[in-house]
């Protein structure tokens, strides 16, 4: 089988974010098991392209995104400003463009994000439209978001994205039942015939897993995702400053993209010593610090389906999930972890206290169930094989 995947997002990339880390690894997946696999994404630096061979996958860059990243390429200036205007539709064009020139494609699948699958549909080619999360859906209130004077650019794009899922979205996936739920009632989609097919786990995080519910019995709270305020990164240092205030000696480390907001948080809390904020890490230290704190907390106001959930679990760690969206697929409550209603710093504290005054009996426990938890639902083997039947299925019924 030939399968294209496409989105301007794919590692390394300076704009690598969850859908980069999806395509990567069901990607090389794909190829690993002798299938022909092409990505098309986007070159950070818009002025150069490149193709090139990687684990097996071929891997297309195109030039003339409609973006600026300014750690690739230099400040163009007001033109920037412009640049996804005259080349928001010119860009699309040139993905329809690449595709065409492939061999013998059986199946492509494009991101909803970014709307690149703009002109994809007539090229006589079985089209999979994968939900990650469309640009519209606001993470603060759980609805679509309101056209303002600052989202114009964006809201434009998110606007293009749903035209393509009502108009043309005959096959879509979806990464929880949780975004199924939000296109249905936002978007007014039918949503019997989208396939819910999780997001897989890197064969390396299910592998020499660290943790040892005997030598965890330590202070550290451990916070993993953008430090803003829908991932309820204020929200954690409250809960975390009220235990202090209690007397009782708690350390968060915070580790992720630090914006506006997470400056803003740092230099408000800049003399409490129990509070790091520690930036982006690589997989490797985020592997250990899942696997060496006390408890994991991923307090968002709402999530499709995070890695650092599944990531986390699969490293032994003890998670506290946010109960809005995607974590509730991924945690069992009381058994692989625990779930709470986020926006109540209170009860995180709480719950926070409880776990760590857990024996080693209980920790091992929970730990055991949250790898056995990832290892049954979200390897990689798993689901490559439910993607698998779903193209089958695809390519048959357009063909049909």
């Amino acid at each position: 089988m030939h399968i294209v995947y496409i989105s301007r997002e794919y590692p390394p990339s300076h704009r690598g974010g969850g859908i980069a880390s999806y395509l990567k690894i069901i990607a090389e997946g794909f190829a690993a098991k002798g299938h022909q696999v092409t990505v098309i994404a986007a070159s950070d630096d818009t002025r150069t392209e490149s193709d090139e061979i990687i684990n097996s996958v071929r891997i297309i860059r195109l030039a003339e995104g409609d973006f600026c990243i300014k750690a690739s390429e230099p400040d163009s200036g007001i033109i920037e400003k412009f640049r996804f205007i005259y080349r928001f539709h010119f860009y699309r064009k040139k993905i329809r463009d690449a595709v065409s020139k492939l061999d013998n494609v059986d199946i492509i699948e494009v991101a909803e994000y970014g709307a690149e699958g703009l002109y994809l549909n007539n090229l006589n080619i079985p089209i999979v439209y994968r939900l990650h999360t469309p640009a519209l859906l606001d993470h603060k209130n759980f609805s679509l978001q309101r056209l303002n004077f600052s989202n114009l650019l964006y809201y434009y794009s998110g606007k293009k994205e749903l035209q393509i899922l009502r108009d043309n979205g005959i096959y879509i996936t979806s990464c929880s039942t949780s975004l199924k739920e939000w296109v249905g009632k936002y978007i007014g989609l039918d949503t019997t015939g989208i396939k819910v097919i999780y997001n897989p786990l890197q064969n390396d995080f299910l592998k020499d897993t660290l943790y040892d519910g005997k030598r965890i019995k330590c202070d550290t709270v451990f916070f993993a995702g953008t430090v803003c305020d829908w991932k309820g990164a204020g929200d954690l240092v409250e809960a975390c400053q009220t235990l202090n205030e209690r007397g009782i000696n708690i350390t968060l480390k915070m580790a992720g993209k630090t914006g506006n907001y997470g400056k803003a948080l740092k230099e408000k809390y800049k003399s409490a010593s129990w509070l790091k904020i520690l930036g982006k890490l690589p997989h490797k230290e985020l592997k250990t610090l899942y696997s060496s704190s006390a408890v994991v907390c991923l307090p968002s106001w709402w999530e499709n389906m995070p890695m650092v959930c599944i990531e986390a679990m699969a490293q032994g760690a003890i998670v506290i999930g946010s109960n809005s969206g995607g974590m509730s697929e991924i945690i069992e409550d009381g058994r692989s972890g625990f779930l709470l209603p986020p926006k109540q710093p209170d009860l995180w504290a709480n719950k926070i206290l409880e776990i760590i005054q857990m024996t080693t009996e209980q920790r091992l426990k929970i730990s055991n169930e949250a790898k056995q938890r990832i290892s049954n639902v979200f390897s990689l083997n798993k689901i490559i094989d439910q993607t698998y039947n779903y193209y089958q299925f695809v390519i048959s019924d357009y063909k049909r």
